[in-house]
């Protein structure tokens, strides 16, 4: 009963995204552009929420609805919606126009700030998106050791690009999807995180592994935290073997604290592939890491290594975001402080009364990032890959949409923390998920 009132209330009042939703079935396929934007909502015979504008930490829809937000723009949007210094550098730029195709100032300006704020960074490469970023990442590290093997996490996300696509989700059956190689003749091997075999999958292909690529966080893959020790021996064993060592931090850079994770970790790979937060909202990638390897792509050397080229590479409305947000992150430590103990808090607090209440709920993640996972039977402290396994996609859904009825949205359960949110939006939003859960359960 619950669950039926709770999709009659939302279907009531959504009136205009529901037709929203029906037209844009018409012509896109799914209804969508990017997969995970309908929220699993059609699963449950609903549509996801139309989202008009964003201001701080809300949103508001076509019903003209708002929600207290933690999707954040996958993420992206650290300081919260609409920064209105971002919004008055724009507003200057666009007096002048808002592509140019050419060199730029700002390109040189934003890759010594990065290259400043970070140890491991010494040349950079920018592109249009974190996918982009690995895939040519991926595609240096084969070019400088002369190998044609990658290992990557299992449950690791690097964008949907052929390259990396592989062992994503369950059932692991190696390939993502219809249209690409088989994971053997991509040359792709995939490891479990924080697991000593590791040493042994390195040993066996040492010969083959052009690199190894891991998040330091799992943020597609599930918000699971990967140990530092474990990555100080991938650092340990890739460097004993020749292999290149990167990290994708599009997610974690700048998530945590004012640069890359890697430098709280102190660990520190060969390349580091970069994106969301260092655009400042505006689309962007980056990859940065020792010389040698960068300098392949040198366009005036002999054979050199073809990265970016894309029309909207160092796009200047992004160059010149990502340099504002990089200086309000300059002056952001108590915010990063603030939002890292309201994150561990809120997991810390959701586990505790999940457990009290003996809910198939869990939640992950690392400091302001905070994953809820919706599962089909209640474990004690299980591994990623069974919190995985057992993913209700249906019970997310419904999750999803008694968090809307409240005015809340979030993708994949929950999200991100902004500077935008205050102490007493994550108080609600943790009694609202305490309030929910136990409903749902009673009901699937």
């Amino acid at each position: 009963m619950f669950l039926k009132k709770e999709l009659a209330q939302y279907i009531a009042s959504h009136p205009k995204s529901e037709e929203m939703w029906k037209r844009s079935t018409d012509v896109l396929a799914g209804g969508v552009s990017h997969n995970i934007r309908n929220l699993n909502l059609p699963l449950i015979g609903a549509f996801p929420p139309f989202i008009k504008e964003g201001h701080g930490s809300t949103v508001k829809d076509i019903d003209n609805i708002t929600y207290d937000d933690y999707w954040g723009a996958h993420y992206a949007m650290i300081t919260g919606y609409s920064n209105p210094t971002i919004q008055e550098k724009i507003e200057h730029q666009l007096e002048n126009t808002w592509h140019l195709g050419t060199v730029l100032e700002y390109q040189v300006l934003m890759a010594e700030r990065l290259i400043s704020d970070n140890k491991s960074l010494e040349h950079i490469r920018f592109c249009t998106s974190g996918t982009e970023s690995a895939m040519y990442a991926t595609r240096l590290a084969r070019a400088h050791t002369g190998r044609k093997k990658v290992a990557k996490a299992k449950f690791g996300w690097h964008g949907a690009a052929d390259t990396l696509f592989y062992d994503v989700r369950v059932p692991l059956t190696g390939k993502e999807t219809r249209g690409i190689l088989d994971d053997k003749e991509a040359g792709v091997i995939s490891i479990n995180i924080n697991d000593q075999t590791v040493i042994e999958v390195l040993n066996q292909h040492k010969n083959e592994l052009a690199a190894v690529i891991v998040e330091p966080v799992l943020g597609g893959g599930g918000g699971f935290p990967v140990e530092p020790e474990f990555l100080k021996l991938l650092r340990e064993e890739t460097e004993r073997h020749d292999i290149v060592l990167i990290f994708d931090e599009i997610i974690t850079g700048y998530r945590f604290c004012n640069s890359l994770y890697q430098n709280e970790l102190g660990v520190y790979p060969d390349l580091t592939t970069m994106g969301k937060i260092i655009g400042g909202g505006f689309p962007i990638g980056a990859i940065g890491g020792r010389n040698d390897i960068v300098e392949q792509a040198n366009p005036t050397i002999p054979d050199r290594v073809w990265i970016g080229g894309g029309t909207f590479s160092s796009y200047p409305l992004s160059m010149i975001a990502g340099l504002e947000i990089l200086e309000i992150l300059k002056a952001s430590t108590d915010h990063y402080h603030r939002i890292n103990t309201l994150g561990d808090s809120l997991i810390t607090n959701l586990n505790e009364f999940f457990t009290e209440e003996n809910l198939a709920y869990i939640a992950t993640g690392h400091k302001s990032l905070v994953t809820l996972h919706s599962i089909s039977q209640v474990m004690e402290s299980p591994e990623p890959a069974e919190i995985v396994h057992y993913g209700d996609k249906k019970k997310e859904a419904f999750t999803q949409l008694a968090l809307l009825n409240r005015k809340i949205t979030g993708m994949h359960g929950i999200g991100a923390l902004s500077f935008a949110h205050s102490e007493d939006q994550i108080k609600d939003l943790q009694q609202v998920i305490q309030t929910i859960t136990p409903e749902i359960s009673k009901e699937i």
